[in-house]
């Protein structure tokens, strides 16, 4: 690992990590993979880019739309079900009220409370609340990210410089690296000669 000061952001590719483990592991795999000593160099945060990061992977916001809740509507069945169950309770006691009331009508009494049921049934039914949809995934606590204090004079930035800038497979290699090794590439850095 060198820590070499040259011009700010003169290299290919430059990837911040979390913390100064990851990025002396990313260098470590950058060497197993053919890179050279000169190539890479271990620099501490802020010292080059602009922090214009590009999110790679899949979306990031797309939990939240796994996390979203709502209740479904109330079942058409359970508003009927309702509603008869209502309508034969209150007709019968309004039944058993002719019994105590005699001169009340009794055909006119028992239309009037089966229609009393079945209204009260039909809006009790209605009233229920459907089960709960959604919230597929756990709620994950992500920790905050480190402050740049916390950072400061961390050696947590790995920059490459290479030899042959125009070979393709190469810089796709050791950003492929950098990547699955949790590096946040900074899109701010080019070489200018």
């Amino acid at each position: 690992m060198q820590r070499q000061q040259q011009q700010p952001a003169s290299y290919d590719l430059l990837a911040v990590f979390p913390d100064e483990d990851k990025a002396g592991t990313a260098s470590d795999k950058l060497k197993k993979a053919g890179f050279k000593d000169e190539e890479i160099h271990q620099l501490p945060a802020g010292m080059v880019g602009s922090g214009q990061f590009r999110e790679h992977g899949p979306n990031q916001a797309r939990g939240d739309l796994f996390l979203q809740t709502q209740r479904s509507k109330p079942n058409p069945a359970i508003i009927v079900l309702f509603a008869v169950l209502c309508g034969l309770i209150v007709t019968g006691l309004t039944f058993a009220t002719t019994f105590a009331l005699p001169h009340l009508p009794e055909p006119t009494t028992l239309l009037v409370g089966a229609a009393v049921g079945l209204v009260l049934g039909a809006i009790l039914g209605s009233l229920r609340r459907g089960r709960v949809r959604g919230a597929i995934g756990q709620e994950t606590k992500t920790p905050p990210p480190p402050s740049p204090r916390q950072l400061e004079g961390k050696l947590n930035v790995i920059a490459l410089r290479f030899d042959d800038p125009e070979n393709i497979s190469r810089n796709s290699r050791a950003r492929a690296i950098l990547l699955n090794n949790q590096g946040r590439i900074d899109r701010s850095v080019s070489r200018q000669e």
